[in-house]
């Protein structure tokens, strides 16, 4: 069963990512889709056939995307920046990361 959900999975992301080479806005509008989340919520029952479980998770990953959305900041200032792509990207993984624990302490 691993190997189909992989498949799968991969399938949804190479797809988006294949369609953003021809068309960048109907990319992202696919990767804006929350699939990864949706895919993972539907594993996640598959496996547990748990409810309340995938409730939980549905509401963690509420909480947390605006602060993951902190990835995006250094993409959107990169024309007055003039940063390398992977300087921009690890600044964006720091800043989400900081904005997920952020977010987890506010909400004990």
């Amino acid at each position: 069963m691993f190997l189909v959900k992989l498949m799968v999975s991969l399938a949804v992301l190479a797809g988006a990512a294949e369609v953003a080479k021809r068309s960048s806005f109907a990319g992202a509008a696919i990767i804006a889709l929350p699939l990864t989340s949706m895919l993972s919520m539907v594993w996640l029952y598959w496996d547990t056939r748990d409810a309340a479980r995938v409730s939980e998770f549905a509401r963690d990953i509420f909480f947390l995307v605006p602060a993951s959305l902190a990835f995006f900041l250094p993409f959107l200032v990169e024309s007055r920046t003039h940063w390398a792509f992977w300087q921009n990207f690890a600044l964006g993984v720091v800043l989400a990361v900081l904005g997920i624990a952020f977010t987890r302490y506010m909400l004990r």
